[in-house]
């Protein structure tokens, strides 16, 4: 028969660590808090049998879940921190590297791809950011004045 051992859970953790470290969420860190809790549980009494450990081990991470979620919510941000990213570019002027056609087009600023809305304007040409529609940015060409054109 198999025994859990200590560095089981050990192990458990930095897989659990691992996997948070691809897919951000805390759900995942409260795992990997609770298998090296219950590693060092298991150090220092090692006669837990094998179902109080798991007991243990699901308590932990119900317990230590709403702290490890709430933390990554505020670090990562949520839907409000794209609104007021969103917000920050209304009224900027973009060149456009990739043309507006049916309505739709896409433009990187900043090292985040944005999805276009607006009439269709060709690549190269500056438009302006005039609001959000959804994930979305709304744009419109810019009129240029006669003495700016040279």
């Amino acid at each position: 028969m198999t025994y859990l051992e200590f560095w089981h859970w050990w192990a458990l953790a930095l897989i659990f660590v691992v996997v948070e470290a691809v897919m951000p969420s805390g759900v995942f860190m409260s795992m990997a808090l609770a298998g090296g809790f219950m590693g060092a549980l298991f150090l220092a009494y090692p006669d837990i049998t094998w179902q109080a450990q798991l007991g243990g081990f699901a308590a932990f991470t119900m317990v230590l879940s709403y702290p490890t979620t709430y933390f990554y919510r505020k670090k990562l941000g949520s839907h409000d921190d794209f609104r007021s990213v969103a917000a920050k570019l209304i009224g900027e002027e973009i060149e456009l590297t990739m043309p507006v056609q049916n309505g739709f087009g896409e433009i990187e600023v900043d090292g985040t791809i944005w999805s276009l809305k607006g009439p269709d304007i060709k690549k190269g040409e500056r438009a302006r950011i005039i609001g959000t529609d959804g994930d979305m940015l709304v744009v419109r060409p810019v009129k240029f004045k006669k003495e700016e054109m040279v």
